[in-house]
C-alpha cells in the first residue's frame, strides 16, 4: 500500500479529529477503484478527508469533490494544487443537497442523534456511501442510524491506530 505522503498534496500533520491517515488512504483508493465523477463529503472541517478525496480525483484524471460543511472558511488547510478538484459549499447538509448527480458520498459531519441517517436518506449515492466513525465508542448515533438505514455494512475499514472506522456500503 502506498503512503499518504508518496500521493502528494495531504499533508500529514491534520489535528485530532481528523481522520486517521490509514482511514485516508482508504478513501484515496476507494476513489481510484471505484472512480466516481461526483463526490459529496459532508463534514469538511480544515480538509483532511477532503486532500484524500481530492487527491483520487486528481490521479484519476477526473471528476470532482463537492464538499458541504456549515463552517465558513471550511477546508481551509486543502493544498492550493488541490482546490482545483474541490467545490466548497457552505451550507448545512440537512437543508441542501446538491442538483448534481452524486456517485460517492462520504459522511463525517455531526455525530448528533439524527444526523447520519438525514445525511443517508437524503444524499443518494449510485456507488459508494461512506461513514467515518462507526466504531468510534461514543459515536453510537452513527453506528446504529447507519445500520438501520443500510443494513449492516458491507466493509467495516477498522485499523490501528484508528479507533474511528469507516462503514461502507455498495450501493
Amino acid at each position: 500500500m502506498i503512503k499518504p505522503e508518496e500521493i502528494g498534496g495531504v499533508d500529514t500533520g491534520w489535528k485530532t479529529g481528523s481522520l486517521f491517515s490509514n482511514e485516508g488512504m482508504k478513501l484515496y483508493n476507494l476513489v481510484r477503484e471505484l472512480k466516481p465523477k461526483v463526490i459529496v463529503e459532508v463534514g469538511a472541517w480544515e480538509g483532511c478527508s477532503t486532500s484524500y478525496l481530492a487527491c483520487g480525483v486528481r490521479d484519476n484524471g477526473f471528476g470532482k469533490v463537492i464538499s458541504i460543511d456549515i463552517t465558513k472558511g471550511a477546508g481551509s488547510q486543502l493544498a492550493e494544487e488541490l482546490k482545483q478538484f474541490v467545490e466548497f459549499r457552505c451550507k448545512n447538509a440537512l437543508e441542501y443537497v446538491p442538483k448534481e448527480k452524486i456517485d460517492f458520498v462520504f459522511e463525517d459531519g455531526s455525530h448528533l442523534t439524527g444526523f447520519t441517517e438525514s445525511i443517508a436518506e437524503r444524499y443518494k449515492a449510485s456507488v459508494v456511501f461512506v461513514s467515518h466513525d462507526y466504531c468510534h465508542r461514543t459515536c453510537f448515533a452513527v453506528t446504529s442510524e447507519f445500520d438501520k438505514v443500510f443494513g449492516k455494512p458491507d466493509e467495516v475499514f477498522f485499523e490501528p491506530p484508528s479507533d474511528c472506522g469507516l462503514a461502507i456500503k455498495y450501493t
